[in-house]
């Protein structure tokens, strides 16, 4: 469902890192990480703007992945 770029981001935005600071430490631009996140809201069905609503899905969807593994 989600590349493996994005469950790197998920798990980042999981962590409670910011746009910015995903941006710094994948090295990438903050307009790249945005375009990422709002491909996470639409393969999620995520239709919230707010940014709580994605880091909830994230926590949620990362402890989901851990468990599996």
């Amino acid at each position: 469902m989600f590349t493996t770029r994005e469950l790197e981001i998920l798990r980042l935005i999981a962590e409670g890192h910011s746009t910015e600071a995903i941006s710094a430490r994948l090295n990438r631009t903050t307009e790249t990480i945005k375009s990422h996140r709002k491909n996470i809201r639409f393969k999620a069905q995520e239709s919230g703007e707010d940014v709580r609503s994605l880091t909830v899905f994230a926590i949620r969807y990362v402890k989901m992945l851990d468990q599996i593994t």
